[in-house]
């Protein structure tokens, strides 16, 4: 009986010790959806090793940078790498409690090509939502000084370095529920901000983004992948107030907003399958940004974000996130209620989402990726709040889309 036990106990060992020596040396399990990397059985000493060498690299950018010189330059508009997919990208988002909305894009491309859109919702007035004429095609062509943001009645120009932008726009825009129906739009508007700003290279948590990036299948090439199509990003919030005319119809709108400003040598939309990026400001003052994203040639489920406290005017980096891609909108189209969680400064935060309106639009001139510029209010902990969030869709039949 002893001699029996014995040998089902030694059997239970072996067998579990094949599992686990199995385990480590699985380094290619199957992806979620084809798309979302799962651990393989080294993921944690690649996460490890991936934590010191992000530690280290933000040693030396600590050592070599200093922030005003820094954002002093880069906030202004730059001049395009020779790259044939080079971008210097603004982007404004802006919502206030009262349900009005205004958001705007300009990312400028070689050849004078403007990935160009505006938004605008103004909850007291009978229009609606209103959007580009071109909408859902955003090609435009920059007719101005090269080195601007402008296209199509969109101008968006920097004032004061990490305090001042104008926005302004002169035109036409459609009704997004009927798009014959054009309104004339007259919209002078000041992006002010006292706040810091949040870079994605040298501020997101080293132990987050080590876990992510463990996750990848490591080659010589995935490495190279990586660097080419790195991009500088970093965004700001603040207090956009706008003088908005709609038909002879005259308006003051106070906004919360954020703005970001993105470089890069390579942004290619074709490489990114999706993301979703939520932007909010709750009652209290605080702001949320939170996200993830799935660029298979480089992460395919990076989980992202920062919230600014405003009682303690400090910036912390988003961990423990539960937004999962795969879990939300995998078929096409975005959730409308959804919840997850995530933390930030050692406070646990519970964000419910209910989006109002989802308009969407192609992205760049072969229609790469669908992005949907979705207007939402959201419930953090309890505290009522509102903002918005895009999710971005690999289009894989460019122009050919049904529309």
């Amino acid at each position: 009986m002893i001699n029996y036990l014995v040998l089902i106990v030694f059997s239970l060992l072996g067998s579990t010790l094949v599992i686990i020596v199995g385990k480590m040396f699985d380094k290619n399990p199957a992806p979620l959806f084809g798309a979302y990397q799962n651990r393989s059985g080294v993921y944690w000493i690649k996460v490890i090793f991936m934590y010191a060498l992000l530690l280290l690299k933000k040693m030396g950018q600590k050592l070599t940078r200093k922030n005003e010189e820094f954002y002093e330059k880069l906030d202004n508009v730059q001049k395009l790498p020779s790259t044939p997919k080079a971008v210097d990208a603004v982007y404004f988002n802006a919502a206030n409690k009262n349900g009005d909305h205004l958001i705007v894009g300009t990312a400028r491309r070689p050849n004078r090509l403007i990935d160009g859109f505006f938004y605008l919702k103004l909850q007291s007035s009978k229009f609606g939502l209103l959007e580009s004429p071109k909408i859902p095609d955003t090609s435009l062509f920059n007719s101005a000084a090269e080195e601007s943001y402008e296209a199509d009645g969109i101008q968006i120009a920097l004032v004061e370095p990490m305090k001042k932008w104008r926005i302004s726009f002169k035109g036409n825009l459609k009704e997004a529920n009927n798009r014959q129906q054009l309104h004339k739009v007259s919209i002078d508007a000041q992006f002010t901000s006292d706040e810091p700003c949040f870079n994605y290279e040298t501020q997101m948590d080293d132990w987050t983004m080590a876990k992510c990036l463990a996750y990848e299948n490591w080659s010589r090439s995935y490495f190279k992948n990586m660097k080419m199509a790195h991009q500088l990003h970093y965004e700001q919030f603040g207090i956009l107030k706008a003088k908005i005319t709609v038909d002879d119809e005259a308006y003051e709108i106070e906004f919360d907003a954020v703005r970001d400003h993105t470089i890069g040598k390579h942004r290619d939309w074709a490489s990114f399958r999706r993301y979703a990026l939520h932007w909010v400001t709750t009652e209290n003052g605080d702001h949320f940004s939170v996200g993830s994203v799935c660029q298979p040639i480089n992460f395919s489920r990076m989980q992202i974000g920062y919230m600014y406290n405003a009682l303690e005017r400090k910036m912390y980096p988003v961990t423990n996130s539960t937004f999962h891609l795969y879990q939300w909108g995998e078929m096409g189209s975005p959730p409308k209620d959804y919840a997850f969680t995530f933390n930030a400064g050692k406070t646990d935060y519970a964000m419910q989402v209910n989006i109002s309106e989802a308009p969407y639009f192609y992205i760049s001139k072969n229609w790469e990726s669908k992005v949907y510029e979705c207007l939402c209010t959201v419930r953090i902990n309890g505290i009522k709040g509102y903002g918005g969030v895009e999710w971005d869709y690999r289009n894989v039949e460019g122009r050919n889309v049904e529309e």
